[in-house]
């Protein structure tokens, strides 16, 4: 019995390491790092850039970038349908203040896109130049609060620990 709890607890030891160590994983991106300014140049320019908010739907809500679909950053893959067709479409990413956009813009960039720029210093920034926003409207995305991620992770990792405690169980029987 204590070989088995030793073997579970290794497992689970095991796997934590492993979660974390995919965790600090670095990944090399080709998304474009612009400024509000350089960002503002490029939707006055071009009307059929896309413009993806990245924040919480009651941040968005409380005001964003004119024209701008709002998708947290956390559910990008839930709803690539809502970004664009066309892979070549330009798309500026942005948060309050540049971190969360990051991860929206490798999310995208995952997705297949090609033309992903992140807003460096963010919402925040764009409102401190007095650019124009607007309050409400209806491209938010009402995106649910549970972490869905965390708990498929728990889950498959229980189910790994269960199918590898009973192939050792298996193989302790036979010797």
């Amino acid at each position: 019995m204590n070989l088995k709890k030793a073997s579970i607890k290794t497992n689970f030891l095991f796997l934590t390491l492993l979660f974390a160590t995919s965790l600090l994983l670095v990944t090399s991106s080709s998304f474009e790092d612009i400024t509000p300014e350089e960002a503002k140049r490029r939707i006055d320019l071009d009307p059929t850039i896309f413009i993806l908010d990245v924040r919480s739907s009651t941040e968005f809500l409380d005001g964003h970038i004119n024209r701008a679909v709002n998708i947290n950053y956390r559910y990008i893959n839930s709803y690539a349908y809502l970004l664009p067709e066309e892979n070549e479409t330009g798309i500026i990413v942005y948060c309050d203040n540049g971190i969360r956009s990051e991860i929206g813009a490798e999310k995208v960039e995952d997705l297949g896109y090609t033309n992903v720029s992140n807003m460096l210093e963010g919402y925040f920034e764009w409102l401190e130049l007095g650019y124009p926003y607007v309050i409400g409207t209806e491209t938010s995305l009402i995106t649910p609060t549970t972490n869905i991620g965390l708990v498929s992770i728990i889950c498959i990792s229980v189910i790994v620990l269960i199918i590898w405690n009973a192939k050792l169980s298996i193989k302790s029987k036979r010797v």
